[in-house]
């Protein structure tokens, strides 16, 4: 610390003028940064909004917002939505989104994969289908559609898994 002060010390103000430019500088160009990310945050989440036609599923009081392009359904530990009913398969189907269309493909399972009482293989989605896997039944929704008898959804927490 000694050597420092010595040092600034022994500098002469121009010296010190530049050095405190050359920090201001960089000051600038760091809070640039961080504006421009912050920018670009906000317009990747809208680009998802856009590409995932803000879409979530319901299921009693329960939502489960499609914050990704792809969903695993299924009773799997590591299904991003799982459920517990033993008649849903561990990896039952899957749900992806191109271009703000979603789809889901049953992966093979044994109950089937349902969609407005269809069973299907793979179908396209729309806002109101109802999801059927097993015996347990999802309305695929946009996020901001009133629920009936006016009561407020339980939203499940962003990230990592989800268990029905």
């Amino acid at each position: 610390m000694s050597e420092l002060l010595s040092y600034l010390s022994s500098l002469d103000v121009p010296d010190l003028v530049l050095c405190a430019a050359a920090v201001l500088i960089l000051d600038v160009f760091a809070l640039a940064i961080i504006i421009k990310a912050s920018q670009e945050a906000k317009l990747c989440g809208k680009r998802w909004e856009h590409v995932s036609a803000g879409m979530e599923l319901r299921q009693g009081g329960e939502t489960w917002p499609l914050e990704a392009d792809e969903i695993l359904l299924g009773r799997h530990v590591s299904a991003d939505i799982r459920f517990l009913d033993t008649s849903v398969s561990r990896y039952h189907a899957v749900m992806t989104v191109t271009g703000g269309v979603w789809s889901i493909t049953d992966l093979d399972s044994r109950a089937g994969t349902y969609v407005n009482e269809r069973r299907v293989k793979q179908a396209a989605l729309h806002a109101g289908d109802i999801i059927r896997l097993g015996s347990t039944e999802m309305v695929l929704c946009p996020h901001d559609a009133p629920r009936p008898g006016g009561s407020s959804p339980k939203k499940k927490k962003r990230g990592g898994r989800r268990r029905v």
